[in-house]
């Protein structure tokens, strides 16, 4: 019995140690975390997607020689840095996994606030539809050309019937952002009644499974900003009122109402409850530190550009502005176009339009 029992412990130890020797290497090629030198970053400092990395540098410092001081990567996997002929691009990451089956590439970027916006770039964001957002660097703005894909839902549609488009009549360079207010498509799958679509551009983020079931809960407003304290947005602008009827959000016409264009921009605190703004709370919520907003009655119309220049209002709201939250990344922006002030109701005049360019955001920094 006892030579029994020796035997089957030596036959299982055996056994175990064929299926340790005989494991299969790992095919596993992510990178779990990655760290660079102190005091180049932000306080937010590298964000580490499925194949892309974003660095949120400091102001000054060039991202494309920072190298990375350590690296985690999947058991067994091995890195490779390689060259970028991508202008958006810092460099690739290059990860092997340890059988050698399988090398996932990483993009790395940088993420800066633009010193200004020109609306030169137009990216189209979304496979199967042909509609354009603009981009500055590598922050994207996003707009309801995102929400019209959806509810018209058209790979046919060109990118000039969008509500967002490109305008060939421009501050400088090639191009500007035109943003008009359309005719809807109307009921879309039951779901809701679209009359109108006006044109919004932001910054910020677009939610698309709420898209058409809580729309204003599907824009999200913000973006990291930390560079200084904001103090003006400046810009140009035509704003042209549409000619046809005032259309209410149930399809119905109102000769007697007045719309507006609207231009905005605010700066707001971040917590455990608010990383974004939304359409239902962007003029309401207490996160709010300071709002610049071109008034209705300041609002020119005319053929030619019309620059603007408003400053951010601290003294309204309750929330004290601080340089150490700011370079501490508790704070977010976002700047707000739209050419029917209540466009996110889906309602206003058909035919406004409103183009912008050559956008700044004046800001201070602490001395």
């Amino acid at each position: 019995m006892k030579h029994f029992r020796l035997l089957t412990v030596v036959a299982f130890l055996a056994l175990l140690a064929a299926c340790i020797r005989d494991e299969a290497p790992n095919d596993e090629a992510d990178i779990i975390s990655i760290s660079f030198p102190e005091g180049y970053l932000r306080a937010r400092q590298v964000e580490i997607g499925n194949d892309y990395i974003v660095l949120y540098p400091k102001k000054d410092v060039n991202a494309q020689e920072l190298p990375y001081t350590d690296i985690t990567l999947s058991a067994g996997a091995s890195c490779q840095r390689t060259a970028s002929g991508d202008s958006e691009t810092l460099y690739y990451l290059d990860v092997t996994s340890e059988s050698g089956n399988y090398v996932k590439r990483y993009a790395v970027r940088a993420s800066y606030f633009p010193a200004s916006f020109d609306f030169e770039t137009w990216t189209t964001p979304t496979a199967g539809f042909a509609y354009e957002n603009p981009k500055e660097g590598s922050l994207q703005w996003f707009s309801s050309n995102n929400g019209a894909a959806l509810a018209w839902n058209s790979a046919t549609k060109p990118a000039t019937d969008y509500p967002i488009r490109r305008s060939g009549i421009a501050v400088s360079g090639a191009t500007a952002a035109e943003l008009r207010t359309m005719e809807g498509p109307g009921n879309v799958m039951g779901l809701m009644n679209i009359p109108v679509m006006s044109g919004s551009l932001y910054l910020g983020g677009f939610d698309a499974l709420t898209g058409l079931t809580n729309p204003l809960h599907s824009t999200r407003f913000g973006v990291p900003f930390s560079d200084g304290k904001p103090v003006k947005l400046t810009g140009y602008y035509i704003y042209k009122p549409g000619a046809g009827a005032y259309i209410n959000p149930d399809g119905t016409a109102s000769d007697h109402k007045n719309d507006m264009c609207a231009i905005y921009a605010v700066l707001f605190k971040t917590d455990d409850r608010t990383q974004f703004l939304y359409g239902e709370n962007i003029a309401t919520s207490p996160n709010v530190v300071a709002r610049a907003e071109l008034h209705p009655d300041e609002v020119v119309q005319s053929e030619g550009f019309t620059r603007f220049e408003i400053a951010f209002d601290y003294d309204t709201y309750s929330v004290p502005f601080s340089f150490t939250e700011l370079y501490n990344d508790k704070y977010k922006i976002t700047i707000v176009f739209a050419s029917s002030r209540n466009g996110d109701n889906y309602e206003g005049r058909i035919g406004n339009t409103l183009i912008i360019d050559n956008v700044e955001l004046i800001y201070e920094e602490e001395y």
